[in-house]
């Protein structure tokens, strides 16, 4: 007879899902759920701060597929956890966040560091439960993990309170169904009608394109998206602010369905049939309105959620279904049309991108000192290639990364999403490279926004994890000093400047590599010590203060 604690038999739920990690900072009340990892197999990693232990789960969640689960204490721990949440969120990245809460037998009656944990949460996840009873907890890890994983993914939060989690129960008593038992694989398959309807309006069209939205990652629909691509010789972007699975350069591929990182998606106004796919039409996309589409295009609307087709813009024809089916539907139908290869269509998108591409060379390549933040960029591009993980944070610093990088759209490509906040990239780049053991892990970021996560270069180091953070350093909050001089004049411009920070030196006394590059032509060098160093890294590039948003206008 094996009696368990409450957080044994947790630990135990998620081994039965398959988990390897938990991020964690610990607290008084979770400790039951270590002593169950440990039995489980399950690497605790530990980290300095809350929110970096969600922030690690929800970009292990991103690249690898799976689901990232992360557990902090009650009170200030489940408080300081809610930025990590929110981004997760927003992003909609499958995550389980576990957090430990006051006795089960004293709630509302003022217990020790007790608030409505859950009333906090639900807004910002897809499920969230406060657990009464310790044997329902096998339970509740399943319903987190299928609300995590279905239609559209997101996190879910279950809040264990501290008696649950320390009462012993009878093992034997406790059911751990199979994960194919309560959670249907099953693929939705599009209505054939619909499907026939969508691909007569794209053979019909003079400027057709494709926007691939995040679930052709979740949904593991790269190839078919490809296939679809290939077959039809449509043009293809990605919705900029969501993950996806575009892992290599290809020629029908424009980038980023944004004006803000240019390119060729200001054509986008000329398309006259637009398939979504998984597309959300929130701000990031201009809600489907002009000036980034034209007010006569054709939607043809794909989603796995049906209350996502017509939100915010009217649609042509509306196909339910996930999009590995959809895809692999409307390939097969495609030779009952008689489509054409838009190659006029195409070349005014290799115009728009060709355009885009010279603008760029010349920041990329410049040998001004201070360093543009684009050549920064170029040459983490270039000596790492299209294998790395690569990490975006910070105003300024992130836009011009998602400028440098708009070639392709790997689920390795991390940044923070529609929150549009910053100090995610150290937690970032450290699940990067442990969902990527073999592969780099680089953050390209900005001062201020490395100073959230320069405590976590401990982690990386306790975790053997040998990250490579690369900092722009213009030593301003740029993205909101450039606006506030434009509005109220230089000598009004407060709060929005920083101290010039010896970040290497900061990483040297964390025992870490760290070096001050003043030069442009002394970046790759320095990146190749860094590599060689074999462990974490910081490079300290001082950088001219400039605007992205200048530097390509909507």
């Amino acid at each position: 007879m094996a009696i368990l604690e409450g957080g044994q038999i947790i630990a135990k739920a998620l081994k039965n899902e398959g988990v390897e990690y938990l991020f964690t900072l610990c607290g008084g009340t979770i400790e039951s759920i270590y002593e169950g990892c440990l039995d489980e197999n399950i690497q605790i990693i530990d980290t300095r701060v809350d929110q970096s232990a969600t922030m690690m789960a929800d970009a292990y969640a991103r690249v690898t597929g799976k689901v990232g689960v992360s557990a902090v204490t009650r009170g200030p721990g489940h408080a300081n956890m809610l930025y990590g949440l929110a981004t997760a969120h927003m992003m909609g990245s499958p995550m389980f966040a576990l957090s430990g809460n006051s006795d089960a037998a004293e709630l509302d009656m003022g217990g020790s560091q007790e608030y409505n944990q859950i009333g906090m949460v639900k807004p910002i996840t897809k499920w969230a439960r406060l657990v009464h009873q310790t044997n329902r907890l096998p339970e509740y890890v399943a319903t987190g993990f299928r609300k995590a994983l279905t239609g559209h993914p997101g996190p879910i939060h279950l809040s264990v309170p501290y008696d649950i989690l320390y009462d012993k129960i009878d093992n034997a008593k406790l059911a751990y169904p199979q994960p194919s038992t309560y959670r249907s694989m099953a693929r939705v398959h599009g209505d054939p009608e619909c499907i026939d309807q969508g691909l007569k309006l794209l053979a019909k069209a003079e400027n057709p394109v494709i926007i691939a939205g995040g679930l052709i990652h979740w949904h593991n629909a790269a190839n078919a998206l490809l296939d679809f691509v290939e077959a039809t010789g449509i043009p293809f972007f990605t919705r900029a602010s969501d993950v996806n699975a575009i892992t290599r350069p290809h020629p029908l591929y424009f980038g980023s369905a944004t004006t803000r990182f240019a390119s060729a998606a200001k054509e986008l106004r000329n398309a006259d049939v637009i398939l979504a796919l998984g597309v959300k039409f929130d701000q990031t996309i201009n809600y489907g309105n002009p000036p980034l589409f034209h007010r006569d295009a054709k939607f043809i609307n794909v989603d796995i959620d049906p209350e996502e087709i017509g939100k915010n813009r009217l649609f042509e024809v509306g196909i339910i279904g996930d999009m590995r089916s959809v895809l692999a539907e409307m390939t097969n139908g495609v030779t009952k049309h008689d489509f054409h290869k838009p190659t006029d269509w195409i070349g005014r998108l290799n115009g728009a991108r060709q355009e885009f591409l010279s603008h760029v060379a010349e920041a990329e390549n410049s040998d001004s000192v201070p360093v543009h933040p684009l050549r920064i960029c170029k040459e983490v591009r270039e000596f790492f290639g299209d294998d790395a993980t690569i990490s975006l944070d910070g105003g300024d610093a992130s836009l011009f990364g998602h400028i440098a990088f708009n070639h392709y759209h790997p689920p390795y490509f991390l940044f923070t999403g529609p929150i549009g906040g910053i100090g995610q990239g150290v937690p970032f780049a450290l699940a990067g490279k442990l969902a990527r053991p073999n592969q780099p892990s680089v953050l390209i970021t900005g001062d201020g926004s490395f100073g959230y996560g320069l405590i976590e270069y401990d982690t990386a180091l306790k975790h053997n994890l040998p990250i490579i953070s690369i900092i722009s350093s213009d030593q301003m909050w740029g993205i909101v000093r450039h606006p506030q001089i434009q509005r109220y004049g230089l000598e009004r411009a407060v709060a929005t400047d920083l101290r010039s920070v010896s970040y290497e030196r900061l990483a040297q006394a964390l025992d870490c590599h760290g070096e001050l590059v003043t030069q442009p032509n002394e970046i790759r060098p320095a990146l190749q010590r860094a590599v060689d160093a074999g462990g974490p890294a910081v490079i300290n590039v001082p950088t001219i203060f400039t605007s992205a948003a200048a530097f390509f206008p909507q």
